[in-house]
């Protein structure tokens, strides 16, 4: 059985990326696709479908975009149009790190992380990443004055998140995450 590497894209459902990383989720999705992975995100709008449009760009692609969606966001915005795989969830989510959140789930599912700006629910799953250790290798990808729910680059860091601030950083991180995972 080919068990394939889940790359998780997590970032804001709401907030714009400014406008010089506007396509950078796209650009990683589409890498992630390429690489024969699979993208999971929370199947939101935002980085969640900028990534996912990104990955299914990719027609050769094997792997699937899969959005692990909260209960109450049925309607709407949840799937965005990328999902293939949506897995529906009772998980209410109203913690962002508490049992009853889908952030559990997104970062224990996944091989490697991306973050992008975000809010407290993308804060939430770069700590739960951080907490699960080597298992769960995350990058954020930021400009110096931009933050991930109020924790900008120089907290990251200190928390032991590498970050990077474009495509080539990000490639160079997933490929050294994936190599890791081969041996």
């Amino acid at each position: 059985m080919i068990q394939r590497k889940v790359i998780a894209v997590i970032g804001s459902s709401v907030v714009e990326l400014p406008d010089d990383q506007q396509q950078l989720p796209y650009h990683v999705g589409k890498w992630i696709a390429e690489a024969q992975c699979h993208l999971l995100t929370g199947g939101g709008p935002g980085v969640m479908a900028t990534a996912g449009k990104g990955f299914c760009s990719v027609s050769s692609r094997v792997g699937l975009s899969i959005g692990v969606i909260p209960d109450g966001k049925l309607a709407g915005t949840y799937p965005n149009a990328w999902i293939e795989l949506p897995i529906y969830t009772h998980l209410k989510g109203e913690n962002p790190k508490g049992s009853d959140s889908r952030n559990h789930i997104n970062i224990r599912t996944s091989h490697a992380i991306v973050a992008f700006l975000g809010g407290t629910g993308t804060r939430a799953e770069v700590e739960l990443a951080v907490a699960w250790g080597a298992s769960c290798p995350i990058v954020a990808c930021l400009g110096e004055q931009e933050m991930i729910g109020g924790l900008g680059a120089e907290a990251l860091r200190n928390l032991g998140v590498p970050v990077v601030g474009d495509l080539d950083g990000i490639i160079e991180f997933l490929n050294t995450a994936l190599e890791g995972m081969r041996r």
